[in-house]
Protein backbone atom coordinates (compact mmCIF):
# COMPACT_ATOMS: atom_id res chain seq x y z
CA UNK A 1 0.00 0.00 0.00
CA UNK A 2 1.18 3.48 -0.82
CA UNK A 3 2.50 5.83 1.92
CA UNK A 4 -0.32 6.76 3.67
CA UNK A 5 -0.81 10.48 4.61
CA UNK A 6 -0.23 11.84 7.83
CA UNK A 7 -2.45 13.40 10.37
CA UNK A 8 -0.60 17.65 9.67
CA UNK A 9 -1.63 17.12 6.29
CA UNK A 10 -5.09 16.25 7.13
CA UNK A 11 -5.05 19.28 9.80
CA UNK A 12 -3.74 21.30 6.96
CA UNK A 13 -6.49 20.61 4.64
CA UNK A 14 -9.52 20.82 7.51
CA UNK A 15 -8.31 24.51 7.59
CA UNK A 16 -8.36 25.26 4.66
CA UNK A 17 -12.02 24.51 5.05
CA UNK A 18 -12.38 26.61 8.02
CA UNK A 19 -12.70 23.59 10.35
CA UNK A 20 -10.24 22.55 13.21
CA UNK A 21 -10.04 19.52 15.30
CA UNK A 22 -7.72 18.45 17.74
CA UNK A 23 -5.39 15.89 16.87
CA UNK A 24 -7.08 13.54 19.40
CA UNK A 25 -10.66 13.51 17.58
CA UNK A 26 -8.80 13.80 14.01
CA UNK A 27 -6.56 10.54 14.27
CA UNK A 28 -9.23 8.02 15.10
CA UNK A 29 -11.36 9.68 12.19
CA UNK A 30 -8.16 9.34 10.04
CA UNK A 31 -7.99 5.69 10.99
CA UNK A 32 -11.50 4.90 10.50
CA UNK A 33 -11.51 6.18 6.73
CA UNK A 34 -8.25 4.72 5.98
CA UNK A 35 -9.38 1.35 6.69
CA UNK A 36 -13.18 2.11 4.85
CA UNK A 37 -10.74 3.99 1.34
CA UNK A 38 -9.01 0.57 1.42
CA UNK A 39 -12.11 -1.71 1.77
CA UNK A 40 -13.34 0.05 -1.50
CA UNK A 41 -10.70 1.18 -3.51
CA UNK A 42 -7.64 -1.03 -5.19
CA UNK A 43 -3.91 0.55 -4.70
CA UNK A 44 -1.52 0.29 -7.09
CA UNK A 45 1.25 -2.39 -5.90
CA UNK A 46 4.19 -1.48 -4.58
CA UNK A 47 7.38 -2.04 -5.37
CA UNK A 48 10.19 -4.55 -4.30
CA UNK A 49 11.46 -3.89 -0.81
CA UNK A 50 14.73 -1.85 -0.74
CA UNK A 51 12.71 0.50 -2.83
CA UNK A 52 10.37 3.07 -0.89
CA UNK A 53 6.75 2.86 -1.00
CA UNK A 54 4.62 4.52 -3.46
CA UNK A 55 3.85 8.15 -2.86
CA UNK A 56 -0.75 8.05 -2.14
CA UNK A 57 -2.57 8.96 -5.66
CA UNK A 58 -3.63 12.49 -5.48
CA UNK A 59 -6.85 11.97 -6.15
CA UNK A 60 -7.53 9.52 -3.44
CA UNK A 61 -5.62 11.17 -1.36
CA UNK A 62 -8.07 13.85 -1.46
CA UNK A 63 -10.73 11.88 -1.63
CA UNK A 64 -9.45 10.54 1.88
CA UNK A 65 -9.66 14.40 2.94
CA UNK A 66 -13.27 15.06 2.30
CA UNK A 67 -14.01 11.58 3.95
CA UNK A 68 -12.77 12.37 6.95
CA UNK A 69 -13.73 16.37 6.35
CA UNK A 70 -17.32 14.77 6.19
CA UNK A 71 -17.21 12.87 8.87
CA UNK A 72 -16.45 15.42 11.16
CA UNK A 73 -18.85 17.56 10.03
CA UNK A 74 -21.75 15.17 10.64
CA UNK A 75 -20.60 13.91 13.71
CA UNK A 76 -22.35 17.31 15.04
CA UNK A 77 -25.57 16.00 14.15
CA UNK A 78 -26.26 12.58 15.55
CA UNK A 79 -29.68 11.83 14.39
CA UNK A 80 -28.64 13.27 10.62
CA UNK A 81 -31.04 15.82 10.36
CA UNK A 82 -30.51 19.30 10.40
CA UNK A 83 -33.71 22.13 11.32
CA UNK A 84 -33.37 24.96 9.16
CA UNK A 85 -36.11 28.17 10.57
CA UNK A 86 -37.33 30.86 8.84
CA UNK A 87 -40.12 33.72 8.95
CA UNK A 88 -42.08 30.90 6.84
CA UNK A 89 -41.72 28.11 8.87
CA UNK A 90 -39.14 25.36 10.34
CA UNK A 91 -37.96 22.68 7.53
CA UNK A 92 -35.47 19.55 7.90
CA UNK A 93 -33.29 18.54 6.00
CA UNK A 94 -31.54 14.95 6.21
CA UNK A 95 -27.37 14.79 5.63
CA UNK A 96 -24.86 12.24 5.71
CA UNK A 97 -24.53 9.95 3.09
CA UNK A 98 -22.02 9.92 0.84
CA UNK A 99 -20.25 12.59 -0.83
CA UNK A 100 -20.31 13.06 -4.47
CA UNK A 101 -17.08 14.19 -5.02
CA UNK A 102 -15.79 11.34 -2.98
CA UNK A 103 -17.62 9.01 -5.37
CA UNK A 104 -15.93 10.63 -8.29
CA UNK A 105 -12.47 10.53 -7.20
CA UNK A 106 -12.50 7.17 -6.35
CA UNK A 107 -14.69 5.75 -9.21
CA UNK A 108 -11.68 4.43 -10.67
CA UNK A 109 -9.98 2.96 -8.30
CA UNK A 110 -13.31 1.05 -7.46
CA UNK A 111 -12.61 -2.51 -6.51
CA UNK A 112 -15.30 -4.68 -8.58
CA UNK A 113 -17.35 -7.25 -7.20
CA UNK A 114 -17.94 -10.25 -8.52
CA UNK A 115 -20.42 -13.12 -7.53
Amino acid sequence: MPALPALPEVQTYLATTGTTHPDTVVAPVLAAEIAAQARRCRFPADPAEPAAPLPYPADLKEALFRRVAHTLAVRALPLGVQANLSEFGATTTRVGGTDAEVRRLEAPHRKLVKG
